[in-house]
């Protein structure tokens, strides 16, 4: 089981997390946009159709099939926003 917690305090990426399923929590103070990025081979990052410009609370579990990387990106900041990125005992 693997995690990472913290708090946009201005804009930016959050640590990158790798697993299969990974459960993905923002609790958002005011105004700021935040998008869920996975990673390709290749090292790039790509936006997630269903995770992009989140600008409201937000709880979903990512069941890729496959390991994957996947880290948080604020890309517009007015107020902090609290997440949480985990896998579970599967992975």
């Amino acid at each position: 089981m693997a995690q990472v917690n913290g708090t946009f305090s201005a804009t930016g990426t959050s640590a990158v997390i790798v697993g299969q399923k990974i459960a993905v929590r923002m609790d958002f103070a005011g105004t700021a946009s935040v998008d869920v990025e996975v990673q390709m081979p290749s090292g790039a990052w790509i936006k997630n159709a269903d995770g992009t410009a989140i600008t409201a609370d937000y709880d979903k579990v990512y069941d890729r099939g496959v390991v994957t990387g996947l880290r948080l990106n604020c890309t517009a900041h007015t107020n902090n926003v609290e997440y949480s990125l985990s896998t579970g005992q599967e992975g």
